[in-house]
């Protein structure tokens, strides 16, 4: 690889870094996170800094930023390998070539195409234009079920947020009714900020209606926002009930015949069934300790008096054997 070729490399290898950096920001932004803890955390994985905040357990407490955060950091050591393999191959050829006016025009020409191009796609336009086309790849990638609404945080002030929602499924409470039939700002303080149809703007009104595959932007309480927005499977569909019938069981780490497991309940075991924690015998028969509880995406306090409840999740240790036994049986 000659000198020219060498410098195209690494330019062509800078750019695809700034925007696979760019795509794994919006990938997390669709797992629920603000642009800004998204950028930090999407940094720290890809140059495997190593830099971590107690942020970092927004990303370690969740499955899916979690698998997310693996292919980060993967993608991330190609890149540092591949970029570093082609700056040592500069040196060696940039100490055995000579210089020459063409060959300084060449190197300000590649140079300048890369800026040029990364300028070019931040113009707000084609940036946005780019983020939408990314965001509905995203889309695709982690909300599969026809049914499910996609929640992206755009900002967040404490308990509250500006949210964008995508709606495959509208909510009961919103369903064939107007905003002031539907109460939403009185009886859940949810404010629509803006309403897209067909990727066309569309003026609020007292008299809305909200339709499926409209786009909100809603701000206020994320709890809220969650339980309103997040699609519940209706009991009486027999073929979505057949899909979430069983609990799934996702090996965290094992430690000879013990492990730690992370368990989505969606059905949940007679041990445990409307008894706490302390009552359930599961550590005192099983030996299993529940070490962390997730209910509708929000981290629970785990104590003795703790009810494990239907599509909650948690994290457990003990005898793997024991584990599959209660939560798979």
């Amino acid at each position: 690889m000659n000198l020219v070729a060498s410098i195209l490399a690494i330019a062509i290898a800078i750019v695809l870094y700034i925007y696979t950096i760019e795509f794994f920001i919006i990938l997390f932004r669709i797992t629920g996170l603000t642009k800004e803890k998204a950028k930090f955390q999407v940094i720290s994985l890809v140059t495997c800094s190593g830099f971590t905040t107690s942020e970092a357990e927004i990303v370690t407490t969740d499955k899916k930023r979690r698998r997310l955060g693996i292919v980060c950091m993967i993608t991330g050591t190609i890149f540092n390998v591949i970029i570093l393999s082609f700056i040592i191959n500069l040196i060696g050829n940039v100490s055995s070539s000579e210089y020459s006016h063409e060959l300084m025009i060449r190197t300000i020409i590649i140079l300048s195409a890369a800026v040029g191009f990364i300028v070019f796609t931040k113009i707000p336009p084609i940036a946005k234009l780019i983020e939408k086309i990314t965001i509905s790849f995203a889309r695709k990638i982690f909300y599969s079920n026809k049914h499910e609404n996609t929640l992206t945080m755009l900002d967040s002030y404490n308990t509250d947020a500006i949210v964008e929602i995508y709606l495959n499924n509208v909510p009961e409470v919103l369903a064939n009714k107007t905003l002031m039939e539907s109460n939403l700002k009185a009886q859940y303080n949810i404010n629509v900020l803006m309403l897209k149809r067909k990727n066309r703007t569309i003026e609020i009104t007292k008299d809305t209606v909200i339709q499926a595959h409209d786009e909100l932007v809603v701000f206020g309480s994320k709890q809220s926002i969650k339980d309103l927005f997040t699609y519940k499977v209706d009991v009486n569909d027999v073929e979505e009930v057949s899909q979430i019938k069983e609990n799934v069981i996702d090996l965290i780490d094992n430690y000879g015949t013990d492990a730690m497991a992370e368990i989505e309940i969606h059905k949940l075991p007679d041990i445990l069934r409307d008894k706490r924690l302390f009552e359930s015998e599961i550590k005192t028969v099983y030996n299993l300790n529940v070490i962390m509880l997730k209910r509708n995406e929000m981290p629970v306090k785990v104590t003795k008096d703790t009810v494990i409840k239907e599509n909650d999740n948690i994290v457990i240790f003990g005898n793997y054997e024991s584990i599959k036994k209660i939560f798979l049986n």
